[in-house]
């Protein structure tokens, strides 16, 4: 599956140790499902440090996933209108350090034949990993950005290029930076990222 979109961003964690935070507010989707921490500046916690989360005050351990990446808890089942939810752990301070346009960006999933004797003569296949390719051009980087070559960073894929905040949002390693240019044009400069973990879509 392949999308591709208008313009990027790359965001790049600072020297700056992770900060704590307890009991932080969260906003609901209108389903109930996902709530997004409020504070804009603690979207972004540190993979390892602990998240705890408590549903009116009450601290729980299971029945939802975590998202680092955007500041995100993801319910399995529904909560209501009169539940509140929030958060402690440790976030992390990330500074924009690359922006580009004309992104492209590739949804892959590999998969492995599981076909038996049982199978009826029909060709049976697994899923068994996920992941995503994204690449951009025309960006602009400081020297922060080019020493992250190799190195996990996170980028933002907007899908228009309006004031609007729909965009795909990820963590993702920068794996090759090609410079070109000709004598009579502009130099033009490509970025590849490969995927680490899970690509999300946010719409604010």
């Amino acid at each position: 599956m392949a999308i591709a979109g208008h313009v990027g961003a790359v965001y790049i964690e600072t020297t700056d140790p992770p900060a704590a935070f307890t009991k932080e507010a969260t906003e609901a989707n209108a389903y109930f499902t996902q709530y997004m921490i409020i504070d804009t500046t603690k979207r972004y916690w540190d993979k390892n440090s602990p998240v705890l989360v408590y549903v009116n005050d009450e601290l729980v351990s299971n029945g939802f996933e975590i998202e680092h990446c955007g500041g995100v808890i993801v319910f399995e089942e529904a909560l209501t209108s009169a539940d509140t939810v929030t958060v402690s752990g440790m976030s992390v301070s990330v500074a924009q350090r690359g922006g580009f346009f004309n992104w492209s960006l590739e949804l892959t999933s590999d998969t492995s034949d599981i076909t038996t004797f049982h199978s009826d003569g029909w060709k049976e296949n697994l899923t068994t990993i996920k992941g995503f390719t994204a690449s951009a051009e025309s960006y602009w980087g400081d020297s922060e950005f080019v020493q992250s070559l190799g190195k996990e960073v996170i980028i933002a894929l907007f899908v228009d290029n309006t004031a609007s905040k729909k965009r795909y949002e990820g963590y993702a390693v920068i794996s090759s930076d090609s410079i070109e240019t000709a004598v009579d044009d502009i130099v033009n400069e490509s970025i590849e990222f490969e995927g680490s973990g899970r690509l999300y879509y946010r719409e604010d």
